[in-house]
């Protein structure tokens, strides 16, 4: 079997070289690598990772906690953080948390145990507070929640003034009765969104109307149920905001169903701008997030953290973009 100390001599170089050119080390000059990969490739070399592992207290993967798959909000996020991942050696694992901070947590065993050598989450239901307990102890960052004020390495937007802006796009369309679609209760990200929409009412003096605030499954599905609730409820409403795009479909669908017609009777903001907002009809004003920059700033400082690097900032908070399509319509009159 070939072993490092062949690959070494095949190459005219050290073993400790030939170490640092398979741990990806910056410091080896590019045709001194060129000679290693050759002599690997013409050898077939292939390292024993769990020897390698067991000697540097690393395992090259790092783990990615998302609280549902099906949402197609985290592809692109998950992409760039798999491009910088992988051009740095590491491995990238997904875990499914369906929301559950019982599961969460289970996860984050793994760094204790050293199984990953870092985490990136979306965090779901799990404390602030636990969070930067954990993050003080292992490499952890948090994508697209925003936590002012705390000592905890995250990527994120504004959540609530973002949505505090779209809300104010829609009063500036002359709206007053504004129902907001506020996702699951206590998941924090949805809770920022709905912290953004009372806000932006509370600022122009609007009414806050508590009957039309709908917390519940943050999906088509539950998009629907909310809007059927309503309708059958009799309340009224010319627009909606809805604190994810999957949620802004499923009430453009119930709305259809109740003969209501989008954007001429209603109004239906989204948030997040996945795919579907552009395929589904009519396409969905909605909030736009930098999602693959999100992933690439992500990894980029676990990174930083896994190889003892100070961060140049805790938190990085990005750009958004308010995304005016078809379903919010024209303007409807004067406040």
């Amino acid at each position: 079997m070939t072993t490092i100390v062949d690959v070494a001599k095949a190459a005219g170089v050290s073993t400790a070289t030939v170490s640092r050119i398979l741990r990806n080390s910056d410091n080896v000059l590019p045709e001194t690598r060129k000679k290693v990969m050759q002599a690997i490739q013409t050898l077939d070399y292939h390292p024993n990772r769990l020897a390698r592992q067991l000697r540097a207290q690393e395992t090259r993967n790092i783990l990615i906690l998302v609280p549902e798959l099906g949402n197609t909000f985290y592809y692109e996020i998950i992409s760039g953080i798999e491009s910088v991942a992988e051009s740095s050696g590491y491995h990238v694992l997904i875990a499914e948390i369906h929301n559950n901070d019982q599961q969460e947590e289970y996860f984050f065993e793994c760094l204790s145990q050293k199984q990953v050598d870092g985490i990136i989450t979306f965090s779901a239901k799990i404390s602030p507070e636990k969070l930067e307990e954990l993050s003080r102890q292992f490499p952890v960052v948090v994508a697209c929640r925003y936590y002012e004020g705390m000592q905890l390495p995250n990527v994120a937007i504004d959540n609530a003034k973002a949505s505090r802006d779209m809300t104010n796009y829609l009063l500036n369309l002359g709206h007053k009765r504004i129902c907001c679609l506020a996702g699951e209760t206590g998941i924090l990200l949805y809770q920022d969104r709905k912290l953004g929409f009372l806000e932006a009412l509370n600022t122009r003096g609007v009414e806050v109307i508590p009957e039309l605030i709908c917390e519940g499954e943050s999906s088509i599905q539950g998009g629907y149920h909310a809007i059927e609730c309503l309708m059958k409820a009799g309340e009224s409403f010319t627009a909606v905001v809805a604190c994810g795009d999957t949620l802004a479909v499923g009430a453009i669908k119930a709305l259809r169903d109740f003969g209501f017609r989008v954007p001429t009777d209603v109004a239906v903001t989204g948030f997040d701008d996945i795919e579907l907002s552009t395929l589904f009809s009519p396409t969905l004003t909605t909030v736009r997030q930098p999602k693959k920059q999100i992933g690439i700033r992500s990894m980029e400082k676990l990174l930083d953290l896994i190889t003892g690097k100070t961060l140049v900032s805790q938190q990085d908070l990005l750009n958004y973009e308010l995304v005016i399509r078809e379903s919010t319509g024209d303007f409807i009159g004067q406040q």
